[in-house]
């Protein structure tokens, strides 16, 4: 690795040193290099592996385990009923939040939360329809509870732990509360409906056309792309982003977003991101699907 390291040789400390005193420092020298790479030895468009496990949590209606270089996800799908009267424009909301964290809610993790809810609804993840109560005037609400293993974690890695979770999803069947074979919840409505223990069908999802978030971010000066973003250096590295979300198959763009920086953000950006964005979300869905098929089955 030391030809991929040539300011090395003038430190005094070792590079790992360097890289925790002066980590901005440490990354501009990397991505200054010819052709410029990043210190975890990605070049600028490459992504971070991933990895996807499902169904690893009891006692919820679906779950995922999803890992992108060292930042890890966990995301678990419980539910509550309510009156229909009662229900928002959403049939999910979202929340994220970092394992061992205390404290009141960090703004920059209800902004995450926000932008999944708001992400979801506009992708129509699923009919809700689907998850109202027959003969009663009640529905299910769905509830993803996102936990963060890192500190170094990005909207990528959240929302691919949510779509998988999503994915192998099965809804309890809802129950009068006098049926013996039924969880216990009070949702002070009447009639009284639980959820049965035995009973489950799945939440049914398009998965031919799985929306999947992709991050990219530009760096002024060079213009370089930078994709998937790997933590707080990267991320303050780059003046403009830009989101997009994207299915595989025929990779129809449903949704593109700019932000700060508009400036440094030209077409030639727009398009490398969604060609790179359509490619990336090929191989997601292909990790989950392969994951899906050998475990539980579409």
């Amino acid at each position: 690795m030391s030809e991929l390291q040539p300011f090395a040789e003038t430190l005094s400390s070792s590079p790992q040193l360097f890289a925790r005193l002066l980590p901005t420092v440490y990354f501009d020298k990397y991505i200054s290099l010819d052709p410029p790479i990043r210190p975890s030895l990605r070049s600028p468009t490459q992504f971070r592996p991933c990895r996807i496990n499902t169904s690893a949590l009891p006692n919820t209606f679906g779950s995922s385990v999803v890992r992108m270089g060292e930042c890890i996800a966990v995301c678990g799908i419980t539910g509550y009923i309510i009156d229909s009267s009662e229900a928002g424009p959403s049939a999910l909301y979202t929340n994220v939040d970092i394992v061992g964290r205390t404290g009141p809610p960090q703004s920059e993790l209800m902004s995450v939360s926000e932008w999944m809810y708001e992400t979801a609804l506009a992708a129509n993840l699923f009919d809700p329809t689907q998850l109202k109560i027959e003969d009663t005037a009640q529905t299910l609400v769905l509830q993803a509870q996102v936990q963060l293993l890192s500190q170094m974690y990005s909207g990528d890695v959240a929302w691919a732990a949510l779509l998988a979770a999503l994915a192998v999803t099965r809804i309890p069947k809802p129950v009068l509360a006098d049926d013996e074979e039924t969880l216990t919840a009070d949702f002070a409505t009447e009639p009284v409906v639980r959820f049965s223990t035995s009973e489950t069908r799945k939440l049914e999802l398009n998965y031919d056309s799985l929306p999947w978030c992709i991050n990219f971010g530009v760096m002024e000066g060079t213009g370089l792309v930078l994709a998937d973003l790997e933590g707080r250096v990267e991320e303050a590295s780059v003046q403009g982003s830009i989101t997009i979300v994207t299915s595989a198959g025929e990779s129809s763009i449903q949704n593109l977003s700019l932000s700060a920086g508009n400036s440094v953000i030209s077409k030639d950006h727009i398009r490398q991101c969604i060609a790179l964005a359509k490619r990336r979300a090929a191989e997601l869905d292909s990790i989950l699907k392969t994951q899906i098929h050998n475990g539980n089955g579409l």
